[in-house]
């Protein structure tokens, strides 16, 4: 799916993190399925992105259609399953940058959990950051699957 740039799309993202409020034994479950759900939901909606669940804290950045973002923010806001949840981006954007899935989630790995423990410890002086962390997991876990 080609998706046309902000100019003629009215373009917005959504970055945050949040800690997961379930036992952890729980909450892998939870996130497979959040994402089995989400995928169809966003494909429909015209919205892209990408999720990573830690172990504690979920860190996703979803963009697309203004009203598409406001219908999933105001879903994941009311989402008992995670809680403090903190909004490290919101607006428009040029383009898309998880233009090829509607939701990209590889599964858990500890090295990206210490990254992102990392930045929250140092401070996010750079959303980019975040967004760039997502990127390269998604291409490497990509890259991994058979």
């Amino acid at each position: 799916m080609t998706h046309p740039p902000l100019q003629r799309s009215g373009l917005v993202g959504w970055l945050y993190a949040s800690r997961c409020a379930l036992p952890l034994v729980w909450a892998q479950r939870a996130v497979d399925d959040i994402v089995e759900k989400s995928i169809p939901r966003n494909a429909a909606l015209d919205v892209t992105g990408a999720l990573l669940f830690t172990g504690s804290r979920f860190v996703q950045f979803l963009e697309g259609p203004a009203q598409s973002i406001a219908t999933i923010r105001q879903s994941i806001l009311a989402d008992r399953r995670h809680h403090d949840i903190v909004t490290f981006l919101s607006g428009s954007r040029a383009e898309r940058v998880f233009s090829n899935w509607s939701l990209a989630y590889a599964g858990p790995s500890l090295f990206v959990a210490d990254k992102v423990e990392n930045l929250f410890h140092a401070g996010i002086k750079n959303t980019n950051e975040i967004i760039d962390l997502l990127e390269q997991f998604v291409i490497i876990a990509q890259a991994d699957k058979p």
